[in-house]
C-alpha cells in the first residue's frame, strides 16, 4: 500500500514540475517510471529494516521481593513472606520472537546471602501485528529441595497472553498453569489433654512429634487487565522513558495434596514411638481472588537500562492483610 502511494505522489510532483519547466523552455528528457521505481524499492527496503524486530542480548541484576513466579503475578500475590532477594539474570531474545531467560534468586536475611534457586525461561512473543498481539512462557524452577517461606513451590510455571489494541490504551488477558512438589520436614513437641479413667483427673500429655510431609501443589490463573502505554524523550540523546500503568484482575483455582509420614513419642525415656501416614487434599475453586494496580517505568541510555516495577494487591476474600506490596528493581545492558 505504502510502496504504490510513494509513486503516484513522486510521478505528480515530477509532471507538476516538468510542466511549469515547458513555459520556459522545452523539456526533452521524460520520467524514467523504471529507474523511479527502483529507487523507491530502495527507500522501501531500509525503511522496513529499521521497523523489523532485531535480535539482543541483556545482562543484568534486579533485586526486590517476588520469588514465586517469574512473569505470574497471580503467582507472586500468593506470598507470605516478602524476603528481600537479588536475582542476577541473562537472556538471549531472537528476532523470530523466541527468548530464553535465565535467572538466580540469591536470598538475604539476617544478614547472610545464599543461592536459593534457578529458574530457566522459555519464551516466544508473536509481535508482528500491531493490532493483536500474544505469547507463551514456560518456566523451570531447579535447585529447591526442602521449601522455605522465600523460594517458589512451584516447579513448572506456564503463562500465555494475548493483547488487543493499536493506541495507547491497550487490553488483554493471561492464563497461567503451573506445578510443584516439594517436602517439609518438621520436628516439633506437642501435647495433648487427657482425662484418666479411674481418677477423672485432668492429665496434659507432652510427645515428640517427627514428620515428613510431601506437598504438591496444582494452580489455574487468569488475568484479564488493561494497560495504558506512556513513551517521553529523555535528556540528551538515545535514552527516552516509557510508563506502563495496569489494572488487573487476578483469579485463580488450585489444589494442595498433602502426604504426611513421622513418629509420635511420649516425652518418656522408656516410651515407645507410634507410626503414622495420612493424605490430606485441599481443593480451592475459581475465584477472582484480588485487584492489583501495577507501574511498570524503565529509562533507557544507550544500550544501558533501569526498571522499577510497583505491584499493589487488593485482597477481595476475607483476610486481615487485605494490601499488599510487590516490588522490584532491575539494571543492566542490552546488546
Amino acid at each position: 500500500m505504502l510502496k504504490p502511494l510513494i509513486l503516484f505522489v513522486t510521478i505528480t510532483c515530477c509532471t507538476f514540475l516538468s510542466a511549469k519547466a515547458q513555459q520556459t523552455q522545452i523539456d526533452t528528457t521524460g520520467i524514467n517510471v523504471d529507474s523511479l521505481e527502483k529507487e523507491i524499492n530502495a527507500f522501501l527496503d531500509f525503511y522496513d529494516s529499521l521497523k523489523a524486530p532485531k535480535s539482543y542480548w541483556l545482562v543484568s541484576l534486579g533485586v526486590g521481593n517476588t520469588q514465586f513466579s517469574v512473569r505470574n503475578m497471580a503467582l507472586n500475590a500468593q506470598q507470605s513472606a516478602t524476603n528481600l532477594s537479588f536475582t542476577p539474570t541473562i537472556g538471549y531474545y531472537d528476532k523470530s520472537g523466541l527468548g530464553i531467560t535465565y535467572n538466580n534468586y540469591l536470598l538475604t536475611e539476617k544478614g547472610k546471602t545464599q543461592l536459593l534457586q534457578h529458574a530457566l525461561t522459555l519464551s516466544y512473543d508473536y509481535l508482528k501485528d500491531e493490532a493483536v498481539t500474544g505469547g507463551i512462557s514456560y518456566t523451570r524452577f531447579f535447585g529447591k529441595k526442602e521449601f522455605v517461606n522465600a523460594s517458589s513451590p512451584y516447579d513448572n510455571d506456564v503463562l500465555a497472553y494475548i493483547q488487543f489494541g493499536k493506541g495507547k490504551l491497550k487490553g488483554g488477558a493471561m492464563l497461567g498453569f503451573s506445578g510443584g512438589r516439594y517436602r517439609e520436614t518438621l520436628q516439633y513437641l506437642d501435647s495433648q489433654t487427657v482425662r484418666m479413667p479411674l481418677t477423672g483427673q485432668l492429665v496434659t500429655q507432652y510427645f515428640y512429634v517427627n514428620d515428613t510431609s510431601d506437598v504438591r501443589v496444582r494452580d489455574i490463573s487468569f488475568i484479564p487487565y488493561l494497560r495504558y502505554n506512556l513513551t517521553f524523550n529523555g535528556i540528551g540523546k538515545n535514552n527516552y522513558f516509557s510508563l506502563q500503568p495496569s489494572v488487573m484482575l487476578l483469579g485463580a483455582a488450585n489444589r494442595v495434596t498433602v502426604d504426611s509420614k513421622g513418629t509420635v513419642r511420649q516425652r518418656l525415656i522408656l516410651s515407645r514411638s507410634r507410626s503414622y501416614s495420612e493424605t490430606d487434599a485441599q481443593t480451592n475453586s475459581f475465584n477472582f481472588q484480588s485487584v492489583g494496580v501495577q507501574l511498570d517505568a524503565a529509562w533507557y541510555i544507550g544500550k544501558f537500562f533501569i526498571n522499577p516495577q510497583l505491584y499493589l494487591d487488593y485482597y477481595l476474600l476475607s483476610s486481615k492483610n487485605k494490601l499488599s506490596a510487590l516490588y522490584s528493581v532491575q539494571t543492566g545492558f542490552m546488546f
